[in-house]
């Protein structure tokens, strides 16, 4: 971690059907980031229409209906800067390699899991996505430049 940056600004999506496992994350890391939770892959579609600014899911696998799988590729396809992590139990090379292809995979983590681990792995996540969001702005802001150069010397 190079620098410090505003952790809070960049709100986390713990997805998980067992009530135990959500309010274990949430209590560990609420002081130190912006949490919201679901207990289901619906849920947490509504939670990211409702809050498009999520910066990143943290997910389980083996969850009714809609799987971590099924909904990282949800959110890869619909919110593409949304930072991925899929933490389970259920070990399947096959579906990881799924999930790094079509579900946008930062990181894959195997429950238990070491909470320090987590955190860093949330917080090096979360510095990628800062990053990266610089790097639009800033390329958004030369582009618009040159624009304006170009377009002042359309006009001499």
């Amino acid at each position: 971690m190079i620098e410090s940056i505003p952790y809070k600004d960049y709100p986390i999506l713990f997805v998980d059907d067992e009530s135990m496992a959500i309010l274990t994350l949430e209590k560990l890391f609420h002081d130190d980031f912006t949490v919201y939770t679901a207990s289901n892959g619906e849920d947490a579609i509504s939670v990211l229409e409702r809050h498009p600014h999520i910066a990143m899911v943290v997910t389980d696998q083996k969850m009714p209906r809609i799987s971590g799988l099924e909904l990282l590729i949800h959110v890869a396809e619909k919110y593409p800067k949304i930072i991925n992590i899929l933490v389970t139990a259920y070990s399947d090379l096959a579906l990881v390699i799924k999930v790094i292809n079509k579900g946008n995979l930062y990181r894959y983590i195997a429950k238990p899991y070491d909470e320090e681990f987590l955190r860093e792995t949330i917080m090096k996540g979360l510095e990628c996505y800062h990053r990266l969001n610089e790097r639009d702005f800033f390329f958004e802001q030369h582009k618009e430049k040159q624009s304006s150069k170009k377009e002042g010397k359309a006009h001499t």
